[in-house]
């Protein structure tokens, strides 16, 4: 009995390669972990009702032990709200401009960018993280570049990962779309 066999699909690329006036922005959406997204809400919504009551309860009658505690509260309810609007929206970008490049997060209509001179990057490459890494790791966008990401470079005594939830082979397309506009010390 002979078994038909066909061909795998190859998978579509993860990541876009927008055209723009000043080069190539490669773009990523945020990676998305369904758990998350559907424990999250749900968590917040109970959240926003306990900050409430502890708001109802400081108006009644006044304690510094809440005060602290809503403290404690705010921190929280910002971010898992930051965390949701992120993975519902958010982007990360990279591109060379004039031979250095800059990386992005973008969400809701903001955005924040970090600009690294390209003769200061070295050894431009794969992350070679496992897989489970990134879809477990947790991190605040905009506030700082995570220890996760599927590229890494050195910039002068410190290592920068960008582009976080690809794998090995989304990454190496990105460096060899990269290495045309980089200098030739960064790869």
């Amino acid at each position: 009995m002979d078994i038909l066999l066909s061909y795998k699909p190859v998978a579509k690329a993860r990541f876009d390669v927008e055209r723009t006036p000043d080069g190539e922005r490669i773009r990523i959406k945020a990676r998305r972990q369904i758990f998350a997204m559907l424990f999250l809400p749900v968590w917040l919504t109970g959240w926003t009702f306990a900050g409430a009551a502890v708001i109802w309860q400081l108006a009644t009658r006044f304690q510094p032990f809440l005060v602290l505690w809503l403290c404690g509260w705010a921190v929280g309810w910002f971010a898992v709200s930051a965390t949701l609007i992120w993975m519902f929206t958010g982007s990360e970008t990279l591109r060379a401009v004039g031979g250095d490049l800059e990386y992005s997060h973008h969400a809701l209509g903001l955005s924040r960018h970090w600009l690294y001179q390209g003769t200061q990057i070295r050894k431009l490459r794969v992350a070679n993280q496992p897989a489970w890494a990134s879809r477990f790791s947790f991190r605040v966008p905009f506030l700082s570049v995570s220890h996760m990401g599927s590229i890494k470079f050195d910039y002068g005594p410190r290592t920068i990962f960008v582009m976080q939830g690809l794998d090995d082979a989304e990454g190496q397309m990105i460096i060899d779309l990269l290495r045309k506009r980089l200098p030739t010390t960064a790869v």
